[in-house]
């Protein structure tokens, strides 16, 4: 019988993880990454969409992403059900701002930066034109704002309990926040405030990294306690403008960040590269 001593291997080597995807790129080009097998897919946005921000849900069946729109003069919401073949549909407010959207936990929701009627990224909008948080449903129903105060909310993300990190600047100046909302509530303790952006939580929800900017370099930081301050793991260089897309990878022991072209794995002090854009068909 080789029943048994199957069944010893299977347990033997643990849980099976299920399968979690990231995205990287930018307007020129995405890809998807599940990062325990490491597949690579290209993410075709088929026209006439230009996908500014993206996100795809960890099952990696749904992309979400910003897009300009003519009509609206301004970027707009979509959902793409990218492996069906489907088109992409509109799921946001009709006009106005949108940016920086995040698929939440349960995978009912996404959350995401928007002014209803001008707005644009901080710095390049009219006065008092500040981007509040909102969230829709992924099927668009039910889109509700979730701030109303003064200064930006950008780049929401979540730690596995559903709680909501998010960026939070007054736009007059070149500090931001990191602030966390809890059951619509925004929670008092501000856990790191610099030229900030890109926050993420690891996948047990212990660690945050964020990405720093100093200059010419984009500074990875780790945050794991409220009552010490975030630390450098990794400095590089990174073009004014571009995104450096820290995101966890299998667990809290690596995370994995966008170069340029090129999406690069840091384990301790080692930074090596998984793959270049140019590489993935």
């Amino acid at each position: 019988m080789i029943v048994a001593p199957l069944i010893l291997a299977l347990i033997a080597a643990g849980p099976v993880s299920p399968e979690r995807y990231l995205a990287f790129g930018n307007s020129e080009g995405w890809v998807a990454l599940e990062v325990h097998s490491r597949k690579v897919e290209r993410i075709r946005i088929p026209a006439p969409y230009q996908a500014k921000t993206l996100t795809i849900s960890t099952d990696g069946e749904h992309v979400v992403f910003t897009s300009h729109d003519e009509a609206a003069r301004n970027d707009l919401l979509y959902r793409w059900d990218w492996r069906k073949g489907a088109s992409p549909v509109r799921i946001g407010d009709e006009q106005g701002f949108h940016a920086d959207p995040a698929i939440s936990p349960d995978g009912k929701w996404v959350y995401f930066a928007h002014h209803p009627r001008m707005g644009g990224p901080p710095g390049m909008h009219q006065p008092e034109a500040n981007a509040q948080l909102y969230r829709v449903r992924l099927d668009g129903q039910n889109l509700t704002a979730l701030s109303n105060e003064k200064g930006c909310h950008l780049s929401p993300s979540f730690r596995p309990d559903g709680e909501l990190i998010y960026v939070h600047t007054l736009c007059s100046v070149t500090q931001k926040s990191l602030r966390l909302m809890k059951n619509g509530v925004v929670l008092p303790d501000i856990l790191a405030t610099e030229e900030l952006n890109e926050p993420s939580f690891s996948p047990d929800g212990k660690r945050l990294v964020f990405v720093s900017r100093n200059g010419p370099h984009a500074l990875l930081k780790e945050w794991n306690s409220m009552g010490r301050p975030a630390r450098v793991v990794h400095q590089y260089l990174l073009r004014e403008g571009s995104r450096g897309r820290a995101q966890y990878g299998r667990d809290a022991r690596e995370i994995l960040f966008q170069n340029e072209d090129s999406v690069m794995r840091l384990a301790g002090a080692a930074a090596t590269r998984l793959f270049s854009f140019g590489d993935v068909p």
